[in-house]
């Protein structure tokens, strides 16, 4: 988790790419130059003037066209062909929102769930009817041990999203729930 946290980063000197280029905007601003930060799928990058993209996670190196098909093919195993569209500027909710969320999954990593539950009602507070949050949000409860709340969560998600790919088991999750409450 301490990837996700600013202060921890500039401890460290190290992070991950949204952090990272959080940090690369914020110390551009100080200089007069405008970088944004485009929402590129998987790993965030910074952009100035739309002509110049870097990756702050690899020493703010210039990336082109072949760098960035590079990386989605490592992080999706070469099913997703780069759109210009993926360099587009995020808003700052949308940024909180995906911080948040690998907050979240360091916290379910670490077994942590009520931590990770509150990043989820973070998220839902912003995003309230995120499929992926609501569903996670049932899961989290149930391991939390709030099984009317679990249960009211994964239903809503199969109701909004009933052709999902993990509707087997959020409904053996469902009849586990209802077999202990």
């Amino acid at each position: 988790p301490k990837n996700n946290f600013l202060n921890e980063v500039i401890d460290k000197k190290s992070g991950i790419p949204i952090t990272l280029s959080i940090l690369y905007v914020e110390v551009a601003k100080f200089v007069g130059l405008d970088l944004k930060i485009a929402g590129f799928p998987g790993h965030i990058l910074v952009k100035y003037n739309e002509e110049m993209i870097l990756d702050p996670f690899y020493d703010g190196r210039l990336v082109d066209i072949d760098d960035l098909q590079e990386i989605l093919d490592v992080n999706f195993g070469g099913e997703l062909e780069f759109q210009p569209e993926y360099l587009d500027e995020v808003k700052p909710e949308q940024i909180l929102v995906r911080m948040t969320r690998n907050l979240k999954n360091s916290y379910v990593q670490s077994f942590v769930y009520d931590k990770a539950l509150r990043c989820v009602n973070m998220v839902l507070a912003i995003e309230p009817e995120s499929p992926e949050d609501i569903r996670d949000k049932g899961i989290l409860e149930d391991r939390m041990l709030n099984y009317d709340i679990a249960l009211k969560y994964l239903n809503k998600y199969l109701e909004i999203n009933p052709n999902a790919e993990d509707v087997d088991f959020i409904l053996e999750l469902i009849r586990s729930i209802k077999s202990k409450n």
